[in-house]
């Protein structure tokens, strides 16, 4: 894009953007964070408003960061996206969200570094019960993790796999009902459910 056609597009989203801007500013070091992980800077006042005017689903992730209350009065100026879904008590800092549309995201936490893709569900059981997901955690398309599991660090949930078990760190679950096709760096074939009985380094 024309350097002068894109400053004149920041300069025009930065008027709307006002009531965001302070609010960023009075959270920086936690926005900051987020924000490193959209390809558009480290942080600061331009940086954000590249990735709040350009990517769509860190706004939700914005409003997420500032509340329900506070983020009530300004949601209106720049629309989040409508079908990304957040229902999580606490969502660990340097989150990525990239094209989540469709996207159902029910825990009872995610840890830091948390990588997602669009038309994820994380959702609970018939009894209630919400998955636990663990830091560095990358989410593929089309899967879904449901129930009272937990998602180890480093782990890797493969696009479409569909995962009731606990998984254990530093590994790449695939296929549905999903099994273990990477563990500490080496392609394996290991029953997912089979693993865990045998003492995953993720039970608590």
């Amino acid at each position: 894009m024309n350097p002068y056609t894109q400053f004149a597009l920041l300069s025009a989203s930065s008027l709307r953007m006002l009531p965001h801007i302070a609010l960023y500013l009075c959270h920086r070091k936690e926005i900051d964070r987020d924000l490193g992980k959209y390809g558009e800077g480290d942080g600061g006042v331009v940086t954000f408003v590249k990735v709040c005017t350009r990517q769509r689903v860190f706004r939700n992730l914005f409003y997420y960061r500032m509340g329900e209350y506070k983020s009530v009065f300004i949601k209106w100026l720049m629309p989040p996206e409508r079908t990304l879904n957040i229902w999580c008590p606490k969502i660990g800092e340097g989150c990525h969200f990239e094209h989540n549309y469709a996207t159902y995201l029910n825990a009872e936490s995610i840890g830091d570094n948390f990588y997602c893709l669009q038309l994820v569900t994380l959702g609970n059981d018939k009894n209630g019960k919400r998955p636990t997901i663990g830091n560095n955690v990358k989410i593929f398309t089309g899967a879904t993790v449901f129930g009272d599991v937990k998602i180890g660090d480093n782990a890797t949930i493969g696009a479409g796999a569909v995962v009731n078990c606990d998984v254990p760190s530093n590994c790449t679950v695939a296929g549905n009902p999903a099994k273990i096709v990477k563990l500490n760096g080496e392609k394996v074939d290991l029953p997912l459910n089979g693993y865990r009985h045998e003492g995953s380094d993720n039970k608590s």
